[in-house]
């Protein structure tokens, strides 16, 4: 196996940006240059001022000219930020193919789950569990998965599926068995929670 970090970034850009703008372009030729074999990038369905770009992390790239908050590189992401303050979750995963159906899939969802403070993911590790493995009983899932990110104490759950189309999520949205752990979940959401769709472009090195 080949671990990886997601590294999922949420930007709000400027209404002139386009996914083919220089800047944007050279911070994508950075991380395949460090070694990165996968990003996957695109805009939200709902909203097109919010960016989403996805790094898959290889284990052995922790470069501080990466990751380090005050690094010119990501000084440069901040830049990309009409609010200077893009948001960035980590999630880790056991390997690429976890989350890749979802990623390729004709619309990808990212489901975020932010728990109150008075809440802890192991009071419903069993329904956060299975709020995701319900999926494959609806129709249109292509598949994907689901971790807690690391820079976020425990608050921040990250649901990466993939779908068909916008109204199989739809359809599985109105379903008995959708609401079944979602209403379990609920009384523990905190702001923040909420999904965003896109339909990514997938970049390889």
């Amino acid at each position: 196996m080949n671990p990886i970090t997601l590294e999922l970034f949420r930007l709000t850009v400027d209404k002139s940006f386009h996914l083919a703008a220089p800047a944007f372009t050279t911070l994508r030729q950075t991380v395949k240059a460090a070694g990165v074999k996968e990003q996957y990038y695109g805009l939200t369905d709902d909203n097109s001022s919010q960016l989403l770009w996805i790094i898959e992390w290889p284990q052995k790239i922790h470069s501080p000219e990466l990751h380090e908050e005050s690094s010119h590189f990501r000084q440069q992401i901040n830049v990309l930020d009409v609010n200077l303050k893009p948001i960035s979750w980590l999630v880790p995963f056991r390997f690429a193919e976890e989350v890749r159906p979802a990623l390729t899939a004709p619309i990808c969802e990212f489901a975020h789950i932010v728990l109150k403070e008075s809440s802890k993911p192991e009071m419903m590790s069993e329904s956060l569990h299975k709020t995701f493995t319900d999926c494959y009983y609806a129709r249109g899932f292509t598949g994907g998965n689901w971790g807690i990110a690391t820079n976020s104490n425990d608050k921040v759950c990250i649901y990466v599926l993939g779908w068909e189309s916008r109204a199989h999520h739809a359809e599985y949205s109105k379903s008995a068995l959708f609401d079944v752990e979602i209403n379990k979940l609920k009384p523990h959401y905190g702001p923040g929670s909420m999904a965003m769709f896109s339909r990514l472009t997938r970049e390889l090195s």
